[in-house]
């Protein structure tokens, strides 16, 4: 295998380690996030608040109503109860109970209201459990399926470095250290295939003496341009293993 051949192998297995990488780590936070469900969670709450509130209210109002209730009973005991002669007393007596007697007309009919307020809101408070019911069902799934994902990226990530050991065990020193150093400043990518006489990272032509070179292998030979190694496929060369793998995580 060529000096070019054995970079250009192991660019395609970095690359493809990357890319799992990459999988991984969105992976691993989507489970580390649900989203769905804290919003579900807090939409309960705050239903649930919601219901609290109109209870309180309405409980307010029913012990108002008790309170009333209570003094017009006595204010009428003391009216029939035949204690009390002076008729301008007796008259202020009447007054005050038909003012209670409209207040509690006003309190039954805030209670009415009051009472469909917390029927409504138990009625929302039971479509929010329903709603995170369904999402953490749905997230459960979900979560079996990450997972499964999880474990396959891992297999395959350990797979590909496993592969890497072995392909760099036949780069000189000085083609790793260049390739290495082209990596880091190509953001990860520090070959290009030459297709059709051209970088297909840049687009740029190289002189007609670097493709020859490029196509002998024997040598590394970079774009005048973008600064990659150049390689030329002389056939699939290498052969991407991941199929299997992608059939497992088809997701992705």
């Amino acid at each position: 295998m060529s000096r070019a051949s054995t970079i250009y192998r192991l660019h395609k297995i970095d690359a493809d380690l990357d890319q799992r990488r990459a999988q991984l780590a969105e992976t691993q936070a989507k489970l580390a996030s649900n989203p769905a469900v804290q919003q579900a969670q807090a939409d309960l709450t705050a239903v649930g608040s919601e219901l609290a509130a109109a209870r309180r209210a309405a409980k307010t109002l029913d012990d108002e109503n008790q309170t009333v209730s209570a003094k017009i009973k006595e204010s009428e005991d003391r009216l029939y109860s035949g204690k009390i002669k002076n008729p301008r007393e007796l008259k202020d007596l009447q007054t005050e109970i038909d003012s209670l007697k409209r207040k509690r007309e006003g309190l039954d009919e805030q209670q009415l209201s009051a009472m469909d307020a917390v029927e409504a809101a138990e009625k929302k408070e039971a479509a929010a459990k329903s709603e995170l019911a369904a999402v953490e069902a749905a997230r459960a799934e979900e979560e079996r399926d990450l997972l499964k994902d999880k474990s396959a990226l891992g297999a395959l990530i350990a797979k590909l470095g496993g592969e890497r050991e072995a392909a760099l065990i036949s780069i000189p020193a000085e083609d790793r250290a260049t390739y290495e150093s082209l990596r880091k400043q190509k953001r990860g990518s520090a070959v290009s295939l030459l297709v059709e006489g051209t970088c297909s990272a840049c687009g740029v032509a190289p002189s007609s003496s670097r493709i020859q070179a490029a196509r002998q292998g024997g040598e590394l030979v970079h774009c005048g341009n973008c600064g990659r190694i150049l390689y030329a496929e002389q056939g699939k060369g290498y052969t991407d293993t991941d199929d299997r793998e992608d059939e497992m995580i088809q997701r992705w």
